[in-house]
Parts: structure tokens; sequence; C-alpha cells
């Protein structure tokens, strides 16, 4: 019995091996036949504005695009890292790249907390010009606590864009003086 078996195995797998042998064959014989036919050697044909450009042309050069589209920037200014500073309110300067040719927004933020703040532009172009600006972080806000605290600035341009910008610094706020004074309403 066992015999048996082993022979009509045999006949199954030499079976499954001719139908293999026979469709390789057939795909190799139609890859011939059909290859000069559908041949990949020449150019497309494709027709349209897409397919009309110039091939020889070179890319606009980084000058030519930075003319147009100046790098994006935003920086804190009126501080270094670890500077320290008094706790309590503390007045933020800075710069972005924002100018009238961009619609751009600055924000600033305490610690990576939510939420952040608009800063106040002082460009010499008005309400809407983040090209300078300043903010201070108060009790409205959030004061400067002691110890270590991180304050990002975020620059945020639709035109060209989205695209935005972080600078970070990070300040040491001392100790509050004891007493510490009561703020005024």
């Amino acid at each position: 019995m066992i015999s048996i078996r082993f022979d009509s195995f045999l006949h199954s797998s030499n079976i499954l091996y001719s139908g293999f042998t026979v469709s390789t064959a057939v795909f190799f014989l139609i890859g011939v036949c059909f290859s000069p036919v559908y041949s990949q050697e020449n150019e497309s044909e494709l027709t349209g504005p897409m397919f009309n450009q110039d091939t020889t042309s070179q890319p606009p050069s980084p000058s030519t695009l930075n003319d147009k589209f100046p790098k994006m920037f935003v920086k804190i200014t009126s501080h270094k890292n670890a500077d320290k500073v008094d706790s309590g309110t503390v007045t933020i300067l800075g710069l972005s790249s924002d100018s009238g040719s961009r619609d751009c927004i600055v924000e600033m933020d305490w610690n990576n907390q939510k939420p952040s703040w608009i800063v106040t532009p002082t460009g010499p172009g008005g309400s809407s010009d983040f090209s300078t600006w300043e903010f201070t972080y108060d009790r409205n806000t959030h004061e400067i606590e002691p110890g270590t605290n991180e304050l990002t600035s975020k620059l945020t341009c639709i035109n060209p864009g989205p695209l935005t910008k972080w600078y970070s610094v990070t300040l040491v706020g001392l100790p509050y003086p004891i007493p510490r004074p009561f703020p005024l309403p």
C-alpha cells in the first residue's frame, strides 16, 4: 500500500511540474512575439502643456527662488539661552522674515503648553507687519516662573505656504523676592 500511495504522489507531482513548464513556455513565447510591437525604446508621443515643456532647460537657481521667496526665520532677540531674569513679567522682542509680500503671523508659547498667544507686530508696515515684534509674559498670559522657562516663538506663513518655523530660548527665572509684591489690580 505504501508503494501505491508513493506512486500516486509522483504522478500528481509530474502533472503539476509539466503544467508549470507549459505555462512558463507560453508566457515566454507571448513575450518574444509581442515585444517588438510594444517596444519602449522610442520616446513617448504624449502631448499637451505638461508634455511640451523644454526638457533642456535648467531648474531655477536657488538665488532666483530666494529672490522670489526669501528664507523664512523667526528669532527672539532680547534674550539668549540660559539668561537669568526676574520671575514675573518679562517682555520679549524678536524678528521674523515677514514682509508685505507674505501673509504671516508670530505666536509665543510657554513650555510648549497651550494656548499660544499672538505677539504684537511692531514692523514698519503696520498692524500686520511681524518683521519686528514684541510680547509680554504677564499675569494675563503666563508669568515667568522661578526655574526653567522655555519660550518658543512660532512663525506661520500662508504665502508661500503654509510654512512654519520655530525658535526657542530657555530663560532661568530667579526666585521671587521675599516678601513677593502683590500685583496691582
